[in-house]
């Protein structure tokens, strides 16, 4: 395995980093014919490492992160077939809560949450995704990290919480969705993401503009993007949909668009 032309084509100084990380798992893997596995990355990268190791042989090769639909993953490595499950990802399950639901913040955001559990000096790519909802935030952490969190975790932001691990299964079950039909006067993101998850225009383009939204794993920028069917759109903190069937115009020009929305 050619590690230096392998690389070759990555411009992107964080990208080289991880996927240099990656091949030296993948060379472990070879070497000692054990399971090895990687940080958390974002989901385009992990798809895009994967395609550029296709060219390895004898390994196996598989992306996970806790949850159905994950925005960040781990990609394990195994010499041979057969060995690599979800199940062996040494992925941990913690729930933060608020200590008191009358005292709490009741606008604890995603960025709060994970902002405070880097603030334990934790690398960023030791977390997953983290859900965050009314009851507080599930987070997906490598195994190691999750002890040291559920000791060290008191407060998010300035609310108390308390941090407790939970069974996988209790979030690998089939997400709910449900689904929506909508028109709209384009299909340009800024216009689609405000209606889906009920945001205001602005605050739709602020989002975008502030790199918290992801078209299929990968962040964007542009609140004119053109949306197309089978888009996985996410917003940070906000949710996540799929552009279902774009249908014809109506009679006063506007576009039929079906929506999958996560609930």
């Amino acid at each position: 395995m050619n590690k230096q032309q392998m690389m070759k084509g990555i411009q992107d100084q964080e990208e080289r980093v991880l996927f240099a990380n990656a091949l030296d798992q993948v060379a472990f893997s070879l070497k000692r014919h054990e399971v090895q596995f990687t940080d958390f990355m974002d989901r385009a990268k992990c798809e895009r490492f994967l395609e550029r190791l296709k060219s390895v042989g004898k390994i196996d090769m598989l992306s996970f992160g806790g949850v159905e639909d994950a925005e960040r993953m781990m990609l394990g490595f195994s010499f041979g077939e057969g060995i690599l499950s979800h199940e062996i990802f040494p992925i941990t399950v913690i729930k933060i809560a608020p200590k008191s639901k009358k005292f709490g913040q009741k606008d604890l955001s995603h960025r709060d949450y994970l902002g405070s559990i880097l603030g334990l000096g934790i690398e960023r790519g030791k977390i997953g995704d983290i859900l965050v909802s009314e009851d507080g935030g599930i987070c997906f952490a490598e195994a190691e990290m999750a002890e040291y969190i559920q000791t060290n975790l008191d407060k998010v932001s300035k609310t108390p919480v308390t941090v407790t691990k939970i069974d996988k299964a209790e979030v690998l079950s089939p997400k709910r969705t449900e689904i929506r039909r909508i028109t709209v006067a384009s299909l340009r993101l800024d216009a689609i993401l405000a209606d889906a998850l009920h945001l205001s225009r602005g605050k739709a383009q602020t989002l975008i503009t502030g790199e918290k939204v992801n078209v299929n794993w990968s962040a964007v920028t542009n609140t004119s993007y053109i949306l197309k069917t089978g888009d996985m759109v996410s917003a940070r903190g906000f949710g996540r949909f799929r552009v279902g069937e774009v249908g014809g115009r109506t009679k006063k020009d506007r576009i039929g668009l079906e929506l999958e929305v996560y609930v």
